[in-house]
């Protein structure tokens, strides 16, 4: 840690004897460098690192008998635009990742406790919940969860991919656990925080009028896209209107009634894929 700002290290059975499983050190090597670069741009106030700011970021990467190590320096040269981050060389922002991704991940630890027991999920950004305490999430156990900090959700947001696959490879031995490594600070990762992964849909209640095309169809399967305006939206129908959906199969101008679903364990409720309730042709209706 002399000269790195920031280092990932893995322990496992899959870097042992100087043979070493080329998968487990891809989905590292991969997941470590999306979730770093997601990072540094929440902490930048960015949806994205742009090019200029990412070649300002070296990885190296070293193996050993037992453990890989990802280590991280943060070049930082263009003060103008990094800030302080920049006038100690990285040292803040390496502290201010780790800090931020174990926030990350303790609060969709705490979604996932919650909907595992049936509640409903509220965030709720509370600037004040740190103070004194330092603390940056609490849990009032009826499914209102506090965060101390906007950039926890959009953090727990954009890293959600990448820490996925992550922690879908943490089995305990073949890679027993990953830390990450600021200078004063550090955060491990376990088989126990599996209880991350996966999906909790909700079909929502809100009523959409779609106006496209069904493609991309699978009728056995109950799933298709709806093409409308150059989007395209991932959509399931139930049995009962089976025999409509395929009248109406690659038709311009079909209206679709549709619920949205989200996933609850996405922290945001943008859609997912949307249920179809009803369909018609309009133009028949017209005679045309």
């Amino acid at each position: 840690m002399n000269k790195h700002d920031l280092r990932f290290y893995a322990k496992g059975d899959a870097f042992k004897n100087g043979i070493y499983d080329l998968r487990s050190l891809e989905l590292l090597i991969a997941s470590y460098r999306s979730i770093t670069d997601r990072l540094i741009a929440v902490q930048l106030g960015r949806r994205q690192l742009s090019p200029f700011i990412r070649n300002q970021i070296d990885y190296e990467v070293q193996i050993k008998s037992g453990s890989i190590e990802l280590l991280i320096n943060f070049v930082l040269t263009h003060k103008e635009i990094l800030g302080v981050f920049a006038t100690d060389g990285g040292y803040q922002l390496s502290v201010m990742i780790t800090k931020l991704f174990r926030a990350a991940i303790d609060l969709r630890k705490e979604v996932a406790s919650n909907l595992a027991k049936g509640l409903p999920i509220t965030i709720t950004i509370n600037n004040n919940l740190n103070i004194g305490s330092g603390n940056l999430i609490s849990n009032n156990g009826n499914g209102n969860i506090s965060i101390g900090d906007p950039k926890i959700l959009w953090a727990a947001q954009v890293t959600k991919h990448p820490a996925d696959k992550l922690i879908a490879g943490i089995d305990g031995k073949a890679i027993e656990y990953v830390k990450l490594d600021a200078t004063t600070d550090e955060m491990k990762l376990t088989p126990e925080e599996r209880v991350v992964l996966g999906h909790n849909k909700e079909e929502l209640t809100t009523t959409l009028r779609i106006y496209g095309r069904l493609d991309m169809i699978a009728f056995s399967s109950h799933k298709g896209t709806i093409v409308s305006n150059q989007e395209k939206f991932s959509v399931t129908w139930d049995e009962h209107i089976r025999n409509k959906m395929q009248r109406v199969a690659d038709i311009e101008g079909i209206e679709f009634l549709v619920r949205p679903i989200i996933d609850q364990k996405r922290l945001h409720t943008e859609a997912i894929s949307y249920h179809v309730l009803d369909c018609n042709n309009p133009q028949q209706e017209l005679n045309l």
